[in-house]
């Protein structure tokens, strides 16, 4: 079975995409992945089989002299770095990094004429022969259109998977071109949930609320893991100082959150100490912020490491946390998300703390199975904190509960034979 998706990442598995779908698919017996990805960088997965890249600056390129958008790369075999190629990204990167809507809409315009649909392309997805479209649904105009291109000129079936609310009106702007824009996509989200034969989605709560708009045709898709108590890992014996480990994004709201988290630690170290908290992210953050995150012997700041040492990390803490904001245009943007990193999470066989309000469907979670240590408000923090270090015999109870959970809601290999038939179903549909 050929399966093709398009992505705005490159598939590498040192991405958030890559990371997520290598963990979906990888392992599925008599599949053949091939991407298309919409910005610079090189594949890295074994995974993927065949990558197709179009670039923003190759775009441009093609405005000012017709050629060719796009090539067809190698995978797994990353050449000399283009110097010119990334600065032009760079360049993309620093425009977008202010996340305006007319930036965005200036970006789709480049998309819109700058002649992305080449012979090659078409030749790149006629030569590959896929069975099937997978289709990730971001918040995004040229996305879409791509995938309507090849869903039209290919006629083959189309399944999606959303991990982000792309559709509802509970968002929160002040902005008149926030809405404009959210009406205008909202039309291509009726559009891209009408193509598909099944929509995956990452929470119960999305399910919930989409199924009520667009009936019957959703189902949950997680990450998964190998919850094999054989290769259980071992509970490590808390020492006197507890470590916790936050790793990955703090926007939406999210360093307000481990900021509460750190001054909590702080004041619990007054007399002894007790916490340590550590933060390795990407996201780039003021001075001020920074000094909201950086509290000697109490809070540290580090930059990103890899996904292989992240997880070595995890397993040598004592409390992993889950941070979701208060504040309620970051609630609402986040409502129906579930951190990918909360699955490795529950892997670890850790105490899991996580903090947010429960109208946040990654916190929901943590209440409904009762897998963790939960801080529905800033003030319940300093409650928990001091719960899991009067009591250390918690750790363990949590640890075991997020087990417990992981095995129930995200075993590797039932989660993987319920995909391998909706898409075997599909497909074979189609023929």
């Amino acid at each position: 079975m050929r399966i093709l998706i398009v992505s705005n990442s490159p598939w590498r598995n040192d991405n958030s995409f890559g990371n997520s779908f290598s963990n979906i698919f990888e392992g599925i017996p008599d599949l053949e992945i091939a991407n298309i990805c919409c910005k610079y960088g090189h594949p890295e997965s074994n995974c993927i089989s065949r990558c197709y890249q179009i670039t923003e600056k190759s775009l441009l390129k093609n405005l000012m002299k017709k050629g060719t958008s796009g090539k067809e790369i190698a995978v797994n075999d990353a050449p000399k770095e283009d110097d010119s190629a990334q600065s032009g990204e760079k360049t993309f990167n620093k425009i977008k990094k202010y996340k305006s809507i007319p930036m965005f809409w200036a970006q789709a315009m480049i998309w819109k004429i700058g002649r992305w649909c080449s012979p090659e392309l078409v030749e790149f997805v006629d030569s590959f022969k896929p069975d099937l479209l997978f289709i990730p649904i971001y918040y995004s105009h040229y996305l879409h259109d791509i995938n309507e291109f090849i869903l039209k000129r290919f006629n083959i079936p189309a399944m999606g998977y959303v991990s982000d609310d792309v559709y509802t009106m509970r968002q929160f702007s002040l902005s008149p071109f926030y809405w404009i824009d959210r009406l205008i996509l909202r039309r291509k989200m009726r559009k891209v949930f009408s193509w598909c034969k099944k929509i995956y989605v990452i929470s119960e709560t999305q399910k919930r609320e989409y199924t009520k708009i667009f009936g019957d045709k959703f189902e949950v898709l997680t990450k998964c893991s190998d919850f094999d108590d054989s290769k259980r890992p071992e509970f490590k014996t808390p020492g006197d100082t507890l470590k916790m480990i936050y790793a990955g994004n703090v926007s939406k709201g999210r360093y307000k959150i481990l900021s509460e988290l750190a001054k909590a630690v702080e004041a619990l170290n007054s007399d002894k100490k007790s916490f340590m908290l550590d933060i390795y992210t990407s996201t780039p953050l003021s001075d001020k912020q920074k000094a909201r995150l950086c509290i000697d012997g109490c809070c540290a700041l580090h930059p990103p490491v890899s996904y292989g040492e992240i997880r070595k990390l995890q397993a040598q803490a004592d409390i992993l946390v889950h941070a979701e904001a208060f504040d309620l245009k970051e609630r609402l943007a986040t409502h129906q998300s579930f951190s990918t990193k909360i699955v490795d999470y529950l892997a670890t066989n850790r105490c899991i703390l996580a903090i947010g309000d429960k109208s946040c469907a990654s916190i929901d979670y943590f209440v409904r199975n009762s897998c963790g240590a939960v801080a529905l408000s800033k003030d319940e923090i300093t409650v928990q904190l001091e719960k899991l270090y009067s009591d250390k015999s918690l750790l363990k109870y949590y640890a075991d509960k997020a087990w417990a959970s992981g095995k129930k809601n995200h075993n590797r290999g039932e989660m993987q034979k319920r995909l391998y038939e909706s898409l075997e179903n599909a497909v074979g549909g189609n023929k």
